[in-house]
């Protein structure tokens, strides 16, 4: 799963600009998926074709209440 609010955290060189470009060729290629996978992000969402699908199963299942602990040190938070 890529979308520029995780990319803008990252220390990259490339401009989303030049990242998008190369998304959008990979994805007319049909080798990622394009679209809006994770609400609550604006922008265009890309992923592998079975993230898309594990996302989906993931959307589907009732919440269980449960508590999820995510690391401090996760990219992904920061």
């Amino acid at each position: 799963m890529v979308f520029r609010r995780v990319v803008a955290r990252e220390t990259l060189i490339t401009p989303w600009r030049d990242i998008l470009r190369v998304y959008r060729r990979l994805e007319a290629r049909g080798e990622i998926r394009g679209g809006r996978f994770v609400g609550g992000f604006s922008g265009e969402q890309y992923a592998l074709p079975e993230a898309v699908g594990l996302l989906r199963s993931v959307r589907r299942e009732e919440p269980r209440g449960e508590l999820v602990a995510v690391n401090g040190a996760d990219p992904l938070i920061w």
